[in-house]
């Protein structure tokens, strides 16, 4: 299993449809300073999941949603993020050689709230329930809490920290650490 593709609307500085191919092995997001290389990983931790709206470095989830960048273009009220995989090895609990994991918020009627919003998420294009959405992840060893995606700052860290620390993670990478319990 592998990420093919990540498709983006209307997610952070990104407000039009983008889409982004991934291939098979290693492969590294350059850009200059302020072209979006960190929203496209907050956009993939975005469908992952964490917990927090801090985690994808804003402040509330509405903040997620295209606000009409520095040229003032016309705010969006949603935006939505595809995660296109590779699953001929059938890693994702799903029947299909591609797997589509798709996250959609939406801003809700009462504008003097902005933490008001739907969630809505998606398995190959049908509706699914957020429990769904995180057996699917967890059956396949996916997380947007885990080290499936490594941010900016977190390889120096890595090599900064004691052996002891850095054995931690290398095992609950490895997907042994569940056996120390």
């Amino acid at each position: 299993m592998y990420l093919k593709e990540i498709r983006m609307e209307n997610f952070k500085s990104f407000g039009r449809k983008v889409v982004i191919p991934f291939f098979p092995g290693f492969t590294a997001i350059t850009g200059p300073n302020g072209s979006g290389k960190s929203n496209i990983g907050d956009a993939i931790r975005f469908v992952l999941g964490p917990k927090s709206p801090k985690a994808i470095r804003a402040e509330r989830l509405t903040d997620l949603i295209f606000n009409g960048g520095k040229n003032k273009k016309r705010p969006a009220n949603y935006c939505e993020v595809s995660l296109v995989f590779d699953n001929r090895d059938r890693k994702l609990p799903v029947d299909s050689d591609t797997v589509v994991l798709t996250r959609r918020i939406k801003r809700a009627p009462l504008k003097d709230n902005p933490d008001n919003f739907y969630s809505y998420f998606y398995i190959n294009g049908k509706s699914a329930s957020l429990t769904d959405f995180v057996n699917i992840l967890t059956k396949a060893r996916i997380s947007g809490e885990g080290y499936n995606l490594v941010k900016q700052g977190d390889v120096t860290s890595l090599v900064e920290m004691g052996p002891v620390e850095r054995r931690k993670i290398i095992d609950e990478i490895a997907g042994i650490s569940e056996f120390d319990k």
